[in-house]
């Protein structure tokens, strides 16, 4: 379960009435601070399962160890329900001094005036980026300007459990194969599991990072460059068709059971729930998978297209508030998390592939055999022909276009809509979402 932090300060600002619809809250009693050596409080927000939440902790407590005076207090939630949260805190005149951001909401809350410009912070070297991959510090920009700093890259993957695949019998996924191969190996993978009621993948039609490889595939972007809609109603009915001849060929989990999934992440998968033998998401989440399973996991490559469509996303950004009082320990927090050994080696891969290459470095020694499989993954697709750069950045609304493709895939499935109608209300509401 999520767990959020607050200082007395804190929460004697916020008001109980403010806190209804957080998670899980720490409070401490509102009276007045006594003694304590600690001269600065700050508060990090961040998503994700329990597992990145021990990380982070280890990483929090290293970072106070060399830097006595700063207290570190943090709060997490599932992705699904975690930007609401940041939002009800916002609105509340609290928002965290530190935040975990994602590409797809940076020009949002940029627009908002809610992060701050990290120029001067790299300018100082307070945040050192002399060695950071330089694409990645390109994709993760708006508009030339640093809001934030990736602490990781990662590839969209599949993930698969490796003893399921050896009891259907069926062999073991190619290297790499096209959607047409993927179709007839989950098609047999379902009917060799039939009788234990698991599916070979879960409908992956609501999930907005799969579908942009799609679109990717088929010659264009998401987005144009002025931030409008660049794919068309016939390839979102393309994508819909061809998730609609999954669900007829058994190959995928029908409707009833993929609704029955809440939430997001590893821990909320069919795979995790012995329900599927594949699993979406992205490469930095196998360790997590990994934890949920005794079964042995292995990383397969997303089917291939008539052009490239996979690419080094950023992962989380890590940005700070532009109205955090402590904007400067914030950004010394982040250079700890990227480039000090202590920092880098806390997290580990669990956010991405790390863009410093001193960080890579610290890690090698101690990369255990779920983070050497990353590796191997991201060096594969990185040069099998199947990834093109991704230079146009998400517009504001692109978390609702996400939202959209998942109600209207869903819709969809259950049959309320046909492929034409669903792939029409679609793009109607993405072009509203951002418009």
């Amino acid at each position: 379960m999520s767990r959020i932090s607050y200082t007395r300060r804190q929460v004697c600002q916020l008001g109980l009435s403010s806190l209804v619809g957080l998670s899980l809250l720490d409070l401490a009693g509102c009276g007045s601070s006594t003694g304590g050596a600690a001269s600065e409080t700050l508060q990090l927000s961040f998503w994700g399962p329990a597992s990145r939440n021990k990380l982070t902790q280890a990483a929090i407590k290293a970072f106070h160890q060399e830097h006595p005076s700063i207290t570190i207090h943090s709060w997490f939630a599932d992705f699904s329900v975690y930007f609401n949260q940041l939002n009800t805190q916002i609105a509340s005149g609290n928002i965290p001094d530190l935040i975990q951001m994602d590409m797809s909401y940076v020009a949002q809350y940029v627009k908002e005036h809610e992060l701050l410009d990290l120029t001067s912070f790299v300018q100082d070297k307070t945040i050192d980026l002399s060695d950071f991959d330089q694409q990645m510090l390109k994709n993760s920009l708006d508009n030339g300007v640093n809001y934030g700093i990736c602490l990781g890259g990662n590839y969209e993957c599949m993930i698969y459990d490796t003893t399921l695949i050896q009891e259907a019998g069926v062999g073991t996924p190619p290297a790499t194969w096209t959607w047409d191969q993927f179709a007839t190996y989950a098609a047999q993978l379902s009917k060799a599991l039939k009788s234990k009621g698991i599916y070979a993948s879960p409908d992956a039609s609501g999930a907005i990072d799969m579908f942009e490889i799609w679109v990717r595939q088929h010659g264009t972007e998401l987005w144009t460059t002025d931030g409008k809609i660049a794919f068309s109603v016939d390839t979102v009915a393309s994508w819909f068709s061809f998730w609609d001849g999954m669900r007829k060929s058994g190959a995928c989990a029908p409707a009833q059971l993929q609704a029955t999934v809440t939430g997001s992440g590893p821990s909320a998968s069919l795979l995790a729930q012995g329900k599927a033998a594949f699993a979406t998401g992205h490469s930095n989440q196998f360790s997590s998978y990994q934890t949920l399973t005794k079964h042995p996991l292995a990383l397969q490559t997303v089917p291939t297209g008539a052009a490239p469509g996979n690419y080094l996303k950023p992962s989380m950004l890590m940005s700070i508030s532009s109205k955090s009082k402590y904007a400067k320990d914030a950004a010394a927090f982040i250079n700890f998390l990227i480039t000090d050994p202590k920092g880098v080696t806390a997290i580990g891969l669990d956010r991405g592939i790390p863009g410093s290459a001193r960080a890579r470095a610290a890690l090698e020694p101690a990369l255990q055999a779920v983070d050497k499989a990353v590796l191997i993954y991201a060096s594969l697709v990185a040069g099998n022909g199947s990834t093109s750069p991704r230079t146009v950045l998400d517009p504001p609304g692109a978390g609702k276009v996400s939202t959209a493709l998942s109600n209207v895939s869903q819709a969809v499935a259950f049959g309320k809509q046909s492929i034409t109608a669903g792939a029409s209300t679609f793009y109607q509401d993405a072009v509203k979402a951002i418009s």
